[in-house]
């Protein structure tokens, strides 16, 4: 199964390692190091789930959250946030918003595919006719 994943994290090198594993596993990726690029991507790109670094800067995860639940032409898709250690302070600026999934970094690639693929739909499997 692939996924479309949207990942929005000020860390390059992490999404790097990330985009590459997640493609060569067959997801479409895209990835965006602030919060506005995160907004445009969401409405081009259009993906199935966004993995979300609370502390991104222009607008920062909360932010990102708060505008897809307002604009009706940001898609609302499942969101996995992904941070290091336990950020309390960034997890209540998020608590108003639906989160899917929190997980802590350094995240195996594995275990973030593993984690988005349990977030998509499944796809429909063709039968030759």
């Amino acid at each position: 199964m692939s996924a479309r994943v949207l990942i929005a994290d000020p860390d390059v090198c992490l999404l790097e390692t990330y985009r590459d594993y997640l493609e060569r596993h067959g997801d479409q990726v895209a990835t965006v190091v602030d919060g506005l690029a995160c907004l445009e991507q969401l409405r081009k790109f259009a993906p199935d789930v966004l993995v979300l670094e609370p502390s991104i800067p222009w607008g920062c995860g909360d932010g990102v959250l708060a505008l897809m639940h307002e604009e009706p032409d940001v898609p609302q898709v499942p969101v996995i946030v992904l941070t290091y250690g336990r950020d309390r302070a960034a997890l209540y600026r998020m608590a108003p918003f639906k989160i899917d999934d929190y997980q802590i970094k350094p995240l195996r690639p594995s275990r973030l595919a593993t984690r988005i693929h349990a977030l998509t739909p499944a796809q429909e499997a063709t039968v030759p006719g």
